[in-house]
């Protein structure tokens, strides 16, 4: 397959997975107006999306607790495991919904720790390493010391450059389905087109 057929595939398959052009249209606005939102309002969006985790876990945890009581009272089954994994939902819901700046906070803390972790490891395997290579790992493990610092420092600033680019990345897959979708339309027009002049032949 070379690199035409793979892209008429991914093409295709794009457009089976929406099934209607302004589907696609419309999923790649809202990642555009997600992109120009986390730009704009880099904490308050990302608190956003801590809100609607919180919301969804939540739902989550309540349909688990449900469904599990449903099953005991039907075939008398055990559903301890299903009750204990909906109440760590909802606790999780309570804690995201309550205090999302503090999960926020966490995440970077955890992040932050990765990346001191990380450049610490990459700075002892240096020494068994060759000079080109050992000086690659010099330099990044210090990168992610210094970005892991960074993280405890000033972690409100990381989010919001963690938001930045996860906006980036919505606003490309947005522009992209956009276009897409303008393609799907255009060729849904031709071949409508197409069967229109088939149908008005007609065979004397």
């Amino acid at each position: 397959m070379n690199q035409s057929d793979v892209k008429s595939f991914g093409v295709d398959m794009l457009e089976r997975s929406y099934g209607k052009w302004w589907l696609m249209l419309l999923d790649g606005l809202c990642y555009i107006a997600l992109c120009a939102l986390s730009i704009i309002y880099g904490s308050q969006a990302l608190t956003l999306l801590v809100l609607i985790f919180g919301i969804y876990r939540g739902l989550m945890g309540a349909l688990a607790i449900i469904s599990a009581l449903i099953i005991r009272s039907k075939y008398g089954s055990s559903v301890s495991f299903g009750i204990a994994r909906g109440i760590l939902d909802l606790l999780i819901a309570v804690l995201f919904l309550t205090n999302p700046s503090f999960v926020i906070k966490f995440i970077v803390f955890i992040i932050g720790m990765w990346g001191i972790i990380s450049g610490i490891i990459l700075l002892i395997a240096s020494g068994r390493s060759g000079s080109a290579a050992k000086i690659v790992k010099i330099v990044i493990g210090i990168l992610l010391i210094a970005f892991g610092i960074f993280a405890f420092v000033n972690p409100i600033g990381l989010a919001n450059f963690f938001m930045m680019i996860i906006g980036l990345f919505l606003g490309v897959s947005g522009i992209f389905l956009v276009v897409q979708s303008i393609n799907m339309k255009k060729n849904d027009s031709q071949i409508k087109h197409e069967k229109q002049g088939y149908d008005d032949y007609k065979i004397e």
